[in-house]
């Protein structure tokens, strides 16, 4: 299934290269920016749903945009 993000902005890079395994409890960001740090409360299949650490909006994200902390 593509995302918005996919549909709109196609040459956005947010795939990481990050291949690490992901797991709950983990610390991650998205894409390769310097921006909020996410915590992994649960991963299910290619997306996982994470926290924010400070502030903000909990999510579905795919996995293959988290990158490690």
């Amino acid at each position: 299934m593509r995302t918005l993000i996919d549909l709109l902005a196609p040459e956005a890079l947010l795939r990481t290269g990050c291949n690490s395994p992901k797991r709950a409890g983990d610390h991650v960001m998205i894409g390769t920016n310097h921006g909020p740090v996410y915590e992994i409360v649960h991963v299910a299949g290619d997306l996982a749903w994470i926290r924010p650490l400070v502030n903000g909006e909990e999510g579905l994200a795919p996995v293959n945009r988290l990158r490690l902390v």
